[in-house]
């Protein structure tokens, strides 16, 4: 057997291994942006806190395959943590919330260095943690994509099984309107249903209550011109900017705490599992 033909038999194999593994979840959501810099990673991580406090505790998975930058295991308090392995199996971290977290930046040795790979190398290791990563009981599962619609992304659709659907996330600039344009073609070409649109970094809460919005109002343009609904706008606040934990984690209250950005959140949340009522 030629090397190439040996190397397409293994592909095969481990696409089908991953296909297998995969669905058997129920859920399966990615989440993606049209551009960096729009805060993809911590709505991720806040969408998985929303799900986990609303009876996915436990039976929710993060996959961090944002492997240009994985600030997940950051924000939740886990950039230091070690993934557990068993031959070619991989493990995820359990964290105290509920969620179990895979990502990139758990094979990292300097997290400070950037990933100088190319095309193929950043493919094989989202797809070898697609493929490796035994999650257990899993009924949910976030992957958080690196930003655009490049061939990562397109490897992390082929190797899901019957992704449920995807969240994408915007700002309200000017420019976001194409962007979040493209993400949507994208989605189409790839066959995967489009569930949600996040607009973060919305508007500022001011203290008598009044609302500004210093990027404008990018969002009602996407919903008038594409006709999908915005699910979420998500305010500027510290929850977002800072690592969360348990001084300033309002998921652990039952009124949340009044914190609009994780009322918000859930919001999103119950609506992105309300999408799938009768499915």
């Amino acid at each position: 057997m030629s090397i190439n033909a040996e190397f397409l038999k293994k592909e095969a194999e481990m696409k089908a291994l991953s296909i297998r593994k995969t669905s058997m979840i129920r859920y399966k959501f990615i989440v993606l942006s049209g551009k960096g810099g729009v805060g993809k990673s911590i709505v991720t991580a806040n969408l998985g806190l929303a799900f986990s406090k609303l009876g996915f505790k436990g039976k929710i998975g993060i996959l961090d395959a944002d492997i240009h930058g994985p600030s997940i295991p950051r924000y939740l308090g886990y950039e230091n943590a070690e993934v557990l392995t068993d031959g070619e199996k991989l493990y995820p971290v359990e964290t105290k919330y509920g969620i179990k977290l895979m990502s990139a930046s758990f094979f990292l040795k300097d997290k400070e260095l950037p990933i100088i790979w190319r095309g193929p190398l950043k493919i094989k290791l989202i797809r070898d943690m697609i493929t490796s990563t035994e999650w257990g009981n899993l009924d949910l599962l976030l992957i958080d994509t690196p930003p655009g619609t490049g061939d990562e992304i397109q490897g992390i659709v082929e190797y899901i099984s019957k992704i449920t659907g995807a969240v994408v996330v915007t700002i309200p600039s000017d420019v976001s309107l194409h962007v979040v344009k493209r993400a949507v073609s994208f989605l189409k070409t790839v066959n995967v249903p489009l569930k949600g649109i996040i607009e973060n970094m919305s508007f500022v809460r001011c203290n008598d209550g009044s609302v500004k919005r210093p990027f404008g109002e990018g969002g009602a343009k996407v919903e008038k011109e594409l006709g999908e609904k915005i699910i979420a706008r998500i305010p500027m606040n510290p929850l977002l900017s800072n690592p969360i934990d348990d001084t300033n984690n309002p998921y652990e209250y039952d009124n949340l705490n009044n914190n609009e950005v994780a009322i918000s959140f859930m919001e999103a949340a119950k609506k992105l599992i309300e999408s799938q009522s009768g499915v």
